[in-house]
């Protein structure tokens, strides 16, 4: 299935069941608070210290990590060093002297050829031991990089949220979606959860990717059809298919906003009806 055909399929989905749906959302479940953004971006006290606590002990395991890393590497260096202590030659004793006294040894025993030392071999698992030299074994070995440690690392859900939101705001729209995307595969039970699938979709939104943003905004309007950030996704909905020729089904979405969002914020039905007069919807 092509992404064209995806989209259409998601975009229909959403307007059959915001069509077909009986309207019974109450002027309570359809509210909107304006300044949700900047609340949703605070907390109490007393959560803030247990989020700065709760950072400081993640970071503390990472730097027990590392030292302990770092014993296993100085503990393979001493391990190693005194293996060669262990398997050096053994030192040989001198040969004799010939003999002063008076009587020549025998005619035999000037002309049998003197035999070579032969140094020391031995073997210790893979490790081949010749004469005062180690093959076959790794004597410095290097323990494995630590991984990188991700731009979330040890933030909590709302933290995170808020670092997302951050990046959105100074317009690094990129970093944002990663942060958001990143939020959303950690957090899918969260109660930020609708917000930052909205604002995920709205970093492709604001980049001109209008398919991608379709579908943001569909999924954030089904994964709560009667969450404040609703009316938002279903509005942006209709505008990102406008945007891409899909004028009809445009229409319906914003006509499905009128319908089933009746109590949303003015600003917002008034921007569905400036969208629709531009396309001419019937």
């Amino acid at each position: 299935m092509t992404k064209r055909t995806f989209l259409l399929a998601t975009s229909a989905l959403v307007l059959s069941f915001l069509v077909s749906s009986p309207h019974h959302a109450s002027a309570q479940e359809g509210a909107y608070n304006a300044a949700s953004t900047n609340m949703e971006m605070r907390l109490s006290a007393v959560e803030d210290q247990l989020r700065a606590l709760t950072g400081k002990v993640e970071q503390m395991d990472f730097v027990t990590r590392r030292l302990d890393q770092a014993l296993q590497r100085m503990q393979s260096d001493y391990d190693n060093r005194l293996l060669k202590l262990e398997t050096a030659p053994v030192p040989t004793a001198p040969l004799p002297q010939p003999s002063t006294s008076a009587e020549s040894p025998s005619h035999e025993e000037s002309e049998a050829p003197t035999q070579p030392q032969q140094p020391v071999t031995g073997t210790l698992g893979g490790v081949k031991v010749r004469g005062d030299k180690i093959t076959g074994g790794i004597i410095n070995p290097k323990a494995p990089p630590l991984p990188n440690k991700p731009d979330d690392y040890g933030l909590t859900p709302q933290e995170a949220y808020e670092r997302a939101f951050s990046l959105l705001r100074q317009a690094n729209y990129d970093e944002a979606e990663k942060a958001f995307k990143g939020f959303i595969d950690k957090n899918p039970k969260d109660k930020l959860i609708d917000n930052a699938k909205y604002w995920y979709a709205e970093t492709f939104y604001v980049r001109a990717k209008f398919g991608d943003a379709a579908i943001g905004f569909a999924d954030a309007l089904q994964q709560n059809p009667k969450g404040n950030k609703a009316p938002d996704s279903l509005l942006k909905l209709g505008m990102s298919l406008g945007a891409m020729d899909k004028t009809q089904d445009a229409c319906d979405a914003l006509a499905a906003l009128k319908s089933k969002y009746p109590s949303a914020p003015t600003t917002i039905r008034s921007r569905a009806d400036q969208e629709r007069a531009r396309m001419k919807c019937k």
